[in-house]
């Protein structure tokens, strides 16, 4: 028997089951964005309750998780007991199929998650759901395009919550209606760049030299991120220091940083420890590179963006499809050609030679990072979930601009490629 979920009645807080398919905690950039943004719900007091993977089924330590991610609001937390560990595909379709039958979640309003499987697995059974992601899948994987209209279309899809502009696009392109989805953009939280530092006082603290200009990076070190185009300007460029900020181990890119001796590599940081790296540079830098984006398809407006602006420092990025919704080239950042490392020395040397514009920069992503806490999408997500869940599960929508005549072009086109 399939539950059928009433509307929900105005005023009362709602009841969130986040499932997520990853244990926790772990130094992901998702698990980071999942935790933060259902702490936010919860401070606005909403219930909150969180199932993931774990050596048994049972209660989770959220003391535990709200400890390692330095995240305030009460999240309850399930533990569904993890099978076939090491292998991502299996593990995530066994944590989607198992997860309707948890009792947790016949106490929530909403299964809110990010995992594909999952989604189809609680539709199926009934659930009123909230599908959230990054990665513009029908157009990463255009196979995908009919799972994904199914998903997203299903009369039980609450809503669609996107990352970016970018990322919504893709699912218009495929017929998801304009009224399911939200673009949030993700956030930073304010007590985490606490207490705010001067340059000179950061880099005092953290022994860097006090006069010398200096790019700072943050976050995984592969070269699915794009550093080798940061590593060719380090090894162009002697005058400039480069800080990478994040290293887990001894791979490729640590062995090619060290070589360089303008290049320092420090390991990942506890998140409030991350601030005074921050506000040590001139420069914060996004690898300048569509690697990310277009080949891996791993990251679309990257995490470190929102703490890059909220540092107060200028930014350099690339011209990008996804940076161009936050940043502006000459008013909050500078934008440089992708994949051109010359082009980044010479923007890196010209700020470097001109202060006056470096403090305007500066001032520019400041102001940029204001809208944009935890807290604030929190209350973004909250408008539209409870517009979308007071209205009883609507038929599916029409047709839109896709046909299956279009979807074997986009696949045979990504077939080539490949």
């Amino acid at each position: 028997m399939r539950f059928a979920p009433p509307p929900l009645r105005p005023g009362r807080p709602v009841k969130i089951l986040y499932a997520f398919d990853r244990p926790l905690p772990n130094t992901g950039a998702d698990t980071e964005q999942v935790v933060n943004t259902l702490a936010a719900l919860a401070r606005r007091g909403h219930r909150v309750e969180l199932l993931i993977p774990g050596p048994e089924t049972g209660p989770g330590d959220a003391a535990a998780i709200r400890a390692f991610y330095q995240v305030r609001g009460d999240v309850v937390v399930h533990l569904l007991q993890q099978r076939h560990r090491g292998i991502r595909g299996i593990e995530k379709w066994s944590h989607a199929l198992r997860a309707p039958q948890h009792a947790a979640v016949g106490q929530a309003d909403l299964v809110y998650t990010r995992n594909l499987p999952g989604a189809w697995s609680f539709l199926r059974a009934g659930r009123r759901v909230v599908y959230e992601h990054f990665r513009p899948w029908g157009d990463q994987f255009p196979p995908l395009q009919p799972f994904l209209r199914a998903i997203l279309r299903h009369p039980n899809l609450a809503g669609a919550i996107f990352h970016s502009r970018h990322t919504l696009e893709s699912y218009r392109r495929i017929g998801v209606p304009d009224e399911r989805m939200l673009v949030a953009h993700n956030g930073w939280d304010p007590s985490r760049i606490e207490p705010r530092l001067t340059r000179a006082e950061a880099r005092a603290r953290l022994g860097l030299e006090p006069n010398r200009f200096t790019v700072v990076y943050s976050g995984r070190m592969n070269a699915r991120k794009g550093l080798d185009i940061i590593l060719a300007a380090a090894r162009e460029a002697p005058d400039l220091a480069f800080v990478l900020v994040g290293s887990e181990g001894e791979g490729p890119i640590e062995a090619h940083a060290r070589s360089l001796a303008n290049v320092r590599v420090v390991p990942w940081q506890k998140f409030t420890d991350l601030a005074p790296w921050l506000f040590a540079a001139d420069v914060l830098i996004v690898p300048p590179s569509l690697a990310p984006l277009q080949r891996h398809g791993n990251t679309v407006l990257p995490l470190k963006l929102y703490l890059y602006l909220a540092a107060g420092r200028v930014i350099l990025a690339p011209v990008a499809p996804d940076t161009a919704e936050l940043l502006t080239d000459d008013v909050n950042a500078l934008l440089v050609p992708a994949g051109d490392s010359a082009a980044t020395i010479r923007t890196l040397r010209a700020l470097a030679a001109d202060p006056a514009r470096a403090a305007r920069l500066s001032a520019g992503s400041l102001h940029t990072a204001q809208g944009l806490t935890w807290d604030a999408r929190a209350e973004l997500i909250e408008r539209f979930l409870l517009e979308r869940l007071a209205a009883a599960p609507a038929a599916a929508p029409s047709a839109g601009p896709w046909t299956p005549r279009r979807w074997a072009g986009d696949v045979g086109r990504w077939l080539i490629r490949r």
